[in-house]
Protein backbone atom coordinates (compact mmCIF):
# COMPACT_ATOMS: atom_id res chain seq x y z
CA UNK A 1 0.00 0.00 0.00
CA UNK A 2 1.26 3.49 -0.77
CA UNK A 3 0.10 6.66 0.88
CA UNK A 4 -1.04 9.75 -0.98
CA UNK A 5 2.52 11.00 -0.56
CA UNK A 6 4.02 7.97 -2.26
CA UNK A 7 5.13 6.41 1.03
CA UNK A 8 4.80 2.66 1.32
CA UNK A 9 2.79 1.60 4.34
CA UNK A 10 4.33 -1.85 4.01
CA UNK A 11 3.16 -5.38 4.62
CA UNK A 12 5.01 -5.94 7.87
CA UNK A 13 3.28 -4.88 11.05
CA UNK A 14 5.76 -5.40 13.87
CA UNK A 15 7.36 -1.99 13.65
CA UNK A 16 5.95 1.36 12.75
CA UNK A 17 7.76 4.57 12.01
CA UNK A 18 6.50 7.76 13.66
CA UNK A 19 7.51 11.34 13.80
CA UNK A 20 6.66 13.53 16.75
CA UNK A 21 4.32 16.48 16.62
CA UNK A 22 5.26 19.92 17.89
CA UNK A 23 3.24 20.88 20.95
CA UNK A 24 1.88 24.39 21.48
CA UNK A 25 2.33 25.11 17.80
CA UNK A 26 0.10 26.14 14.89
CA UNK A 27 0.85 22.90 13.09
CA UNK A 28 -1.98 21.27 15.03
CA UNK A 29 -4.94 19.89 13.11
CA UNK A 30 -8.34 21.50 13.42
CA UNK A 31 -9.71 18.76 15.60
CA UNK A 32 -7.23 19.82 18.26
CA UNK A 33 -7.36 23.06 20.20
CA UNK A 34 -6.27 25.80 17.73
CA UNK A 35 -2.52 26.27 17.86
CA UNK A 36 -2.00 23.39 20.25
CA UNK A 37 -1.28 19.71 19.73
CA UNK A 38 -2.86 17.98 22.67
CA UNK A 39 -0.81 15.55 24.66
CA UNK A 40 -2.66 12.28 25.10
CA UNK A 41 -1.41 10.12 27.93
CA UNK A 42 -3.02 6.71 28.12
CA UNK A 43 -1.95 4.99 31.31
CA UNK A 44 -2.87 1.46 30.43
CA UNK A 45 -6.60 0.95 30.39
CA UNK A 46 -8.73 -1.81 31.85
CA UNK A 47 -9.18 -2.91 35.44
CA UNK A 48 -7.59 -5.55 37.61
CA UNK A 49 -5.39 -8.15 35.99
CA UNK A 50 -2.24 -9.79 37.19
CA UNK A 51 1.31 -9.05 36.20
CA UNK A 52 2.26 -10.03 32.68
CA UNK A 53 4.62 -12.67 34.02
CA UNK A 54 4.98 -14.44 37.31
CA UNK A 55 7.79 -16.54 38.75
CA UNK A 56 7.38 -20.22 39.35
CA UNK A 57 8.83 -22.11 42.27
CA UNK A 58 12.20 -22.44 40.57
CA UNK A 59 12.42 -18.68 40.08
CA UNK A 60 11.89 -18.85 36.34
CA UNK A 61 9.57 -16.48 34.57
CA UNK A 62 6.36 -17.86 33.16
CA UNK A 63 3.68 -16.16 31.16
CA UNK A 64 0.34 -15.35 32.73
CA UNK A 65 -3.04 -14.86 31.14
CA UNK A 66 -2.40 -11.12 30.78
CA UNK A 67 0.47 -11.61 28.32
CA UNK A 68 -0.21 -10.12 24.85
CA UNK A 69 -2.01 -12.43 22.47
CA UNK A 70 0.27 -14.64 20.41
CA UNK A 71 -2.37 -16.59 18.56
CA UNK A 72 -2.91 -16.23 14.85
CA UNK A 73 -6.57 -15.89 13.86
CA UNK A 74 -8.24 -18.97 12.52
CA UNK A 75 -9.19 -18.74 8.82
CA UNK A 76 -12.85 -17.93 9.48
CA UNK A 77 -12.10 -15.12 11.94
CA UNK A 78 -9.31 -13.81 9.72
CA UNK A 79 -11.65 -13.66 6.73
CA UNK A 80 -14.27 -11.82 8.77
CA UNK A 81 -11.70 -9.36 10.14
CA UNK A 82 -10.39 -8.63 6.63
CA UNK A 83 -13.89 -8.09 5.29
CA UNK A 84 -14.83 -5.73 8.12
CA UNK A 85 -11.55 -3.84 7.75
CA UNK A 86 -12.09 -3.45 4.01
CA UNK A 87 -15.59 -2.14 4.65
CA UNK A 88 -14.26 0.42 7.13
CA UNK A 89 -11.95 1.65 4.39
CA UNK A 90 -14.72 1.96 1.82
CA UNK A 91 -14.07 -1.26 -0.08
CA UNK A 92 -10.36 -0.82 -0.77
CA UNK A 93 -7.78 -0.37 2.00
CA UNK A 94 -5.17 1.34 -0.16
CA UNK A 95 -7.61 3.80 -1.71
CA UNK A 96 -9.42 4.25 1.60
CA UNK A 97 -6.15 5.16 3.33
CA UNK A 98 -5.40 7.74 0.65
CA UNK A 99 -8.92 9.14 0.95
CA UNK A 100 -8.48 9.53 4.71
CA UNK A 101 -5.16 11.29 4.17
CA UNK A 102 -6.65 13.64 1.59
CA UNK A 103 -9.60 14.48 3.85
CA UNK A 104 -7.24 15.32 6.72
CA UNK A 105 -5.17 17.55 4.45
CA UNK A 106 -8.28 19.36 3.28
CA UNK A 107 -9.28 19.95 6.90
CA UNK A 108 -6.05 21.75 7.71
CA UNK A 109 -6.12 25.49 8.12
CA UNK A 110 -5.60 27.16 4.75
CA UNK A 111 -2.12 28.51 5.47
CA UNK A 112 -0.94 25.17 6.88
CA UNK A 113 -2.33 23.18 3.94
CA UNK A 114 -0.63 25.53 1.47
CA UNK A 115 2.64 25.41 3.41
CA UNK A 116 2.51 21.60 3.54
CA UNK A 117 2.00 21.37 -0.21
CA UNK A 118 4.87 23.79 -0.88
CA UNK A 119 7.09 21.92 1.56
CA UNK A 120 6.36 18.70 -0.28
CA UNK A 121 7.09 20.23 -3.68
CA UNK A 122 10.38 21.87 -2.66
CA UNK A 123 11.58 18.81 -0.74
CA UNK A 124 10.94 16.56 -3.73
CA UNK A 125 12.72 18.97 -6.07
CA UNK A 126 15.74 19.26 -3.78
CA UNK A 127 15.97 15.47 -3.51
CA UNK A 128 15.78 15.17 -7.29
CA UNK A 129 18.66 17.54 -8.00
CA UNK A 130 20.83 16.75 -4.94
CA UNK A 131 22.87 13.96 -6.60
CA UNK A 132 23.28 15.90 -9.86
CA UNK A 133 26.31 17.86 -10.92
CA UNK A 134 25.74 21.45 -12.05
CA UNK A 135 26.14 20.32 -15.66
CA UNK A 136 23.62 17.48 -15.25
CA UNK A 137 21.15 19.81 -13.59
CA UNK A 138 21.38 22.29 -16.48
CA UNK A 139 21.01 19.47 -18.99
CA UNK A 140 18.23 17.49 -17.34
CA UNK A 141 16.11 20.00 -15.43
CA UNK A 142 14.13 22.51 -17.50
CA UNK A 143 14.75 26.12 -16.53
CA UNK A 144 11.02 26.60 -15.99
CA UNK A 145 10.96 23.79 -13.42
CA UNK A 146 13.85 25.36 -11.53
CA UNK A 147 12.08 28.72 -11.58
CA UNK A 148 8.86 27.20 -10.24
CA UNK A 149 10.81 25.55 -7.43
CA UNK A 150 12.40 28.86 -6.45
CA UNK A 151 9.03 30.60 -6.48
CA UNK A 152 7.58 27.84 -4.31
CA UNK A 153 10.49 28.26 -1.91
CA UNK A 154 9.83 31.99 -1.59
CA UNK A 155 6.11 31.42 -0.97
CA UNK A 156 6.91 28.80 1.63
CA UNK A 157 9.36 31.08 3.41
CA UNK A 158 6.75 33.83 3.55
CA UNK A 159 4.08 31.53 5.07
CA UNK A 160 6.55 30.02 7.54
CA UNK A 161 7.67 33.43 8.76
CA UNK A 162 4.14 34.83 8.98
CA UNK A 163 2.75 31.89 10.97
CA UNK A 164 5.80 30.82 12.94
CA UNK A 165 6.10 27.39 11.32
CA UNK A 166 9.20 25.29 10.83
CA UNK A 167 10.39 22.56 8.50
CA UNK A 168 9.92 20.18 11.41
CA UNK A 169 6.26 21.16 11.81
CA UNK A 170 5.54 20.54 8.15
CA UNK A 171 7.30 17.19 8.18
CA UNK A 172 5.18 16.22 11.17
CA UNK A 173 1.94 17.11 9.40
CA UNK A 174 2.54 14.42 6.81
CA UNK A 175 3.67 11.87 9.36
CA UNK A 176 0.70 12.39 11.66
CA UNK A 177 -1.91 12.37 8.92
CA UNK A 178 -0.47 9.32 7.19
CA UNK A 179 -0.20 7.15 10.29
CA UNK A 180 -3.56 8.22 11.68
CA UNK A 181 -5.09 7.11 8.38
CA UNK A 182 -3.24 3.79 8.39
CA UNK A 183 -3.60 2.92 12.08
CA UNK A 184 -6.73 0.77 11.88
CA UNK A 185 -5.41 -1.20 8.90
CA UNK A 186 -1.95 -1.76 10.38
CA UNK A 187 -3.28 -2.85 13.77
CA UNK A 188 -5.96 -5.15 12.37
CA UNK A 189 -3.55 -6.78 9.91
CA UNK A 190 -1.16 -7.43 12.81
CA UNK A 191 -4.01 -8.99 14.81
CA UNK A 192 -4.78 -11.35 11.96
CA UNK A 193 -1.25 -12.78 11.84
CA UNK A 194 -0.86 -12.98 15.61
CA UNK A 195 1.37 -9.91 15.88
CA UNK A 196 4.37 -11.66 14.36
CA UNK A 197 6.47 -11.07 11.26
CA UNK A 198 8.02 -13.73 9.05
CA UNK A 199 10.35 -15.87 11.14
CA UNK A 200 13.64 -14.38 9.91
CA UNK A 201 12.43 -10.82 10.41
CA UNK A 202 10.88 -11.66 13.79
CA UNK A 203 14.22 -13.07 14.97
CA UNK A 204 15.82 -9.69 14.30
CA UNK A 205 13.16 -7.88 16.31
CA UNK A 206 13.49 -10.40 19.12
CA UNK A 207 17.25 -9.89 19.25
CA UNK A 208 16.82 -6.13 19.60
CA UNK A 209 14.08 -6.50 22.23
CA UNK A 210 16.29 -8.86 24.22
CA UNK A 211 19.00 -6.19 24.41
CA UNK A 212 16.40 -3.67 25.58
CA UNK A 213 15.03 -5.99 28.26
CA UNK A 214 18.42 -7.10 29.55
CA UNK A 215 19.20 -3.45 30.29
CA UNK A 216 16.34 -3.42 32.80
CA UNK A 217 17.94 -6.11 34.92
CA UNK A 218 20.12 -5.03 37.84
CA UNK A 219 23.80 -5.66 37.27
CA UNK A 220 26.32 -6.98 39.75
CA UNK A 221 29.21 -5.45 37.85
CA UNK A 222 31.41 -3.12 39.85
CA UNK A 223 30.50 0.50 39.30
CA UNK A 224 27.26 -0.29 37.51
CA UNK A 225 24.24 1.90 38.15
CA UNK A 226 21.16 0.09 39.44
CA UNK A 227 18.59 -0.65 36.78
CA UNK A 228 15.32 1.27 36.85
CA UNK A 229 13.21 -1.42 35.24
CA UNK A 230 11.88 0.77 32.42
CA UNK A 231 11.91 0.57 28.60
CA UNK A 232 10.85 3.38 26.24
CA UNK A 233 9.49 2.39 22.83
CA UNK A 234 9.77 5.42 20.51
CA UNK A 235 7.33 5.17 17.64
CA UNK A 236 5.32 2.49 19.40
CA UNK A 237 2.52 2.57 16.83
CA UNK A 238 -0.22 0.09 17.68
CA UNK A 239 2.03 -1.60 20.24
CA UNK A 240 3.86 -3.52 17.54
CA UNK A 241 6.73 -4.79 19.70
CA UNK A 242 4.94 -5.11 23.06
CA UNK A 243 4.60 -8.85 22.60
CA UNK A 244 8.24 -9.20 21.52
CA UNK A 245 9.41 -7.34 24.62
CA UNK A 246 7.28 -9.55 26.85
CA UNK A 247 8.60 -12.67 25.13
CA UNK A 248 12.12 -11.32 25.68
CA UNK A 249 11.45 -11.15 29.43
CA UNK A 250 9.90 -7.76 30.20
CA UNK A 251 8.22 -9.13 33.29
CA UNK A 252 5.73 -6.43 34.31
CA UNK A 253 3.41 -4.21 32.23
CA UNK A 254 4.44 -1.03 34.06
CA UNK A 255 8.02 -1.50 32.88
CA UNK A 256 6.90 -0.29 29.44
CA UNK A 257 6.26 3.21 28.06
CA UNK A 258 5.42 3.79 24.40
CA UNK A 259 5.22 7.15 22.64
CA UNK A 260 3.93 7.95 19.15
CA UNK A 261 2.86 11.01 17.21
CA UNK A 262 -0.30 9.34 15.94
CA UNK A 263 -3.21 9.45 18.33
CA UNK A 264 -5.00 6.78 16.30
CA UNK A 265 -2.04 4.44 16.58
CA UNK A 266 -1.89 4.99 20.33
CA UNK A 267 -5.61 4.28 20.69
CA UNK A 268 -5.08 0.99 18.88
CA UNK A 269 -2.19 0.16 21.24
CA UNK A 270 -4.30 0.86 24.32
CA UNK A 271 -7.13 -1.29 22.99
CA UNK A 272 -4.78 -4.21 22.51
CA UNK A 273 -2.23 -3.93 25.31
CA UNK A 274 -3.65 -1.54 27.87
CA UNK A 275 -5.40 -3.91 30.27
CA UNK A 276 -2.48 -5.83 31.80
CA UNK A 277 -1.48 -4.73 35.31
CA UNK A 278 1.37 -5.25 37.70
CA UNK A 279 -0.27 -7.18 40.53
CA UNK A 280 1.95 -5.49 43.10
CA UNK A 281 1.72 -1.84 41.99
CA UNK A 282 -1.61 -1.92 40.15
CA UNK A 283 -0.01 0.01 37.31
CA UNK A 284 0.07 -0.91 33.65
CA UNK A 285 1.68 0.10 30.40
CA UNK A 286 1.73 3.76 29.43
CA UNK A 287 1.04 4.88 25.88
CA UNK A 288 1.59 8.54 25.03
CA UNK A 289 0.44 10.43 21.93
CA UNK A 290 2.87 13.31 21.82
CA UNK A 291 6.17 14.71 20.59
CA UNK A 292 9.14 12.61 21.67
CA UNK A 293 11.46 15.60 21.44
CA UNK A 294 9.52 17.80 23.84
CA UNK A 295 7.48 15.46 26.03
CA UNK A 296 8.43 15.51 29.71
CA UNK A 297 8.83 11.93 30.90
CA UNK A 298 9.52 12.97 34.47
CA UNK A 299 12.23 10.96 36.21
CA UNK A 300 14.77 11.88 38.87
CA UNK A 301 16.37 15.30 39.35
CA UNK A 302 18.55 14.66 36.31
CA UNK A 303 15.61 13.53 34.17
CA UNK A 304 16.76 9.91 34.11
CA UNK A 305 13.82 7.58 33.52
CA UNK A 306 14.79 4.55 31.44
CA UNK A 307 17.26 1.69 31.17
CA UNK A 308 16.79 1.44 27.42
CA UNK A 309 15.25 3.35 24.53
CA UNK A 310 14.32 1.34 21.45
CA UNK A 311 13.59 2.67 17.96
CA UNK A 312 11.98 -0.09 15.88
CA UNK A 313 11.66 1.07 12.26
CA UNK A 314 11.35 4.59 13.64
CA UNK A 315 14.62 6.52 13.79
CA UNK A 316 14.86 7.19 10.06
CA UNK A 317 11.44 8.87 10.05
CA UNK A 318 12.29 11.23 12.88
CA UNK A 319 13.24 14.53 11.23
CA UNK A 320 16.16 15.31 13.56
CA UNK A 321 18.14 12.11 14.06
CA UNK A 322 20.84 13.66 16.24
CA UNK A 323 18.17 15.39 18.29
CA UNK A 324 16.49 12.03 18.89
CA UNK A 325 19.73 10.46 20.13
CA UNK A 326 20.46 13.49 22.31
CA UNK A 327 17.00 13.24 23.89
CA UNK A 328 17.52 9.52 24.46
CA UNK A 329 20.85 10.16 26.16
CA UNK A 330 19.17 12.55 28.58
CA UNK A 331 16.57 9.93 29.55
CA UNK A 332 18.92 7.00 30.14
CA UNK A 333 20.72 5.91 33.27
CA UNK A 334 24.50 6.03 33.11
CA UNK A 335 26.75 2.97 32.97
CA UNK A 336 24.64 0.53 31.07
CA UNK A 337 21.72 2.49 29.66
CA UNK A 338 21.22 1.61 26.00
CA UNK A 339 19.77 2.95 22.77
CA UNK A 340 18.70 0.21 20.36
CA UNK A 341 18.00 1.05 16.71
CA UNK A 342 16.54 -1.80 14.68
CA UNK A 343 15.03 -2.22 11.24
CA UNK A 344 14.32 -5.83 10.37
CA UNK A 345 14.41 -5.19 6.62
CA UNK A 346 17.72 -3.37 6.78
CA UNK A 347 19.32 -0.06 5.89
CA UNK A 348 19.00 -0.59 2.14
CA UNK A 349 15.23 -0.80 2.52
CA UNK A 350 15.26 2.57 4.27
CA UNK A 351 17.43 4.12 1.54
CA UNK A 352 14.80 2.99 -0.93
CA UNK A 353 12.10 4.71 1.12
CA UNK A 354 14.17 7.88 1.23
CA UNK A 355 14.61 7.87 -2.53
CA UNK A 356 10.94 7.15 -3.14
CA UNK A 357 9.68 9.78 -0.72
CA UNK A 358 12.07 12.23 0.94
CA UNK A 359 9.09 14.08 2.39
CA UNK A 360 8.34 11.22 4.77
CA UNK A 361 11.82 9.69 5.09
CA UNK A 362 14.47 12.39 5.23
CA UNK A 363 17.54 10.16 5.25
CA UNK A 364 18.84 6.65 5.64
CA UNK A 365 19.96 4.96 8.84
CA UNK A 366 23.47 5.81 10.09
CA UNK A 367 26.31 3.57 8.99
CA UNK A 368 29.01 2.49 11.44
CA UNK A 369 31.20 5.33 10.16
CA UNK A 370 28.41 7.88 10.60
CA UNK A 371 27.71 6.64 14.13
CA UNK A 372 31.38 7.05 14.95
CA UNK A 373 31.44 10.60 13.62
CA UNK A 374 28.22 11.46 15.46
CA UNK A 375 29.51 10.13 18.78
CA UNK A 376 32.83 11.93 18.33
CA UNK A 377 30.92 15.17 17.76
CA UNK A 378 28.82 14.62 20.88
CA UNK A 379 30.97 13.31 23.74
CA UNK A 380 28.41 14.78 26.15
CA UNK A 381 26.07 11.93 25.24
CA UNK A 382 28.43 9.46 26.88
CA UNK A 383 27.77 6.68 24.36
CA UNK A 384 29.90 3.90 22.94
CA UNK A 385 28.82 2.04 19.81
CA UNK A 386 28.47 -1.41 21.36
CA UNK A 387 27.04 -3.17 18.31
CA UNK A 388 27.86 -1.97 14.81
CA UNK A 389 25.13 -2.13 12.14
CA UNK A 390 25.55 -3.97 8.87
CA UNK A 391 26.26 -1.85 5.81
CA UNK A 392 23.56 -1.49 3.15
CA UNK A 393 23.63 -4.25 0.52
CA UNK A 394 26.18 -6.26 2.46
CA UNK A 395 25.99 -10.02 3.03
CA UNK A 396 25.69 -9.30 6.73
CA UNK A 397 22.71 -7.03 6.20
CA UNK A 398 20.97 -9.78 4.26
CA UNK A 399 21.40 -12.06 7.27
CA UNK A 400 20.82 -9.55 10.11
CA UNK A 401 18.93 -6.52 8.85
CA UNK A 402 19.90 -3.37 10.72
CA UNK A 403 20.80 -3.29 14.40
CA UNK A 404 22.85 -0.66 16.20
CA UNK A 405 23.30 -0.56 19.97
CA UNK A 406 24.68 2.45 21.86
CA UNK A 407 25.71 1.94 25.48
CA UNK A 408 26.18 4.57 28.18
CA UNK A 409 29.70 4.72 29.54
Amino acid sequence: QVSAFGFSLGKHNNCRAPTPCITNHPSALRNNTPGHCRTKLFASGGFGGASSKTKNKKGKKSKSSSSPSTKKMNPRDAKRAKQELTERYGGDIGKGTQDRIQTSLENLETHLREAAELHKATTQFDALVAPMTAADKNRLIPAAQTQIAEEDRKKLKSIVEEHGLSDLDLHNVYQRITWDAAADAKATQADIVGNKMKSDLQERITKACTVAVESTESSDEEGAVAALGKVLDVGCGHGAIVRSLVDAGLSEPDMYVGIDLSGEMVKAAVDRYGSARNGRTGKGREFVADDFYTYDFGGDEDGVVFDSVIFCSALHDLPDMEGAISKSASLLRSKGGKVIVVHAQGAQHVLGQNQANPVMVKRGLPTTKEWGEMLDDHPEWGFTLEYEPADPRSDREEKEGYLAVLSKN
